[in-house]
């Protein structure tokens, strides 16, 4: 019986946590232009630009800096952070002849937990600031 209860209730612990879990789909697209390389590094490249075109649209952090020394630019800093945690349900390819040799395309639909994502880019923004 105290096993039972005990399965019970992390069922229940799991339950709620999911409960306010908030998950979002997004598609995005990318491309890479074939010319030596081989058709598997083509589509990985691809489906790589259209991961990033989806991090680019869930979430994005900069932070710039600039020092002017006697009305001079010294120093300038831009820092950018894009996190995400994506998790692919599906990816397509599409291999197009272009001109400039063969265009391999990319769709990619990803689900992100918009939670997780959130407290990592806390952690990121953070750690950026103490540096």
């Amino acid at each position: 019986m105290k096993k039972f209860l005990t399965a019970l209730f992390a069922i229940f612990l799991l339950s709620v946590s999911v409960a306010h879990a908030e998950i979002k789909n997004y598609t995005g697209s990318g491309e890479y232009l074939l010319t030596e390389e081989n058709i598997v590094f083509a589509k990985s490249r691809a489906e790589l630009s259209a991961e990033r075109s989806i991090l680019d649209q869930v979430c994005v952090y900069v932070k710039a800096k600039s020092k002017i020394v006697d009305n001079e630019l010294d120093d300038d800093e831009v820092i950018s952070i894009c996190a995400g945690i994506l998790h692919v349900t599906d990816t397509k390819f599409k291999i197009v002849d272009d001109a400039n040799g063969i265009l391999v395309k990319s769709v990619v639909t990803a689900q992100v937990d918009i939670d997780e994502l959130e407290t990592l880019l806390r952690q990121a923004i953070a750690e950026r600031m103490k540096n």
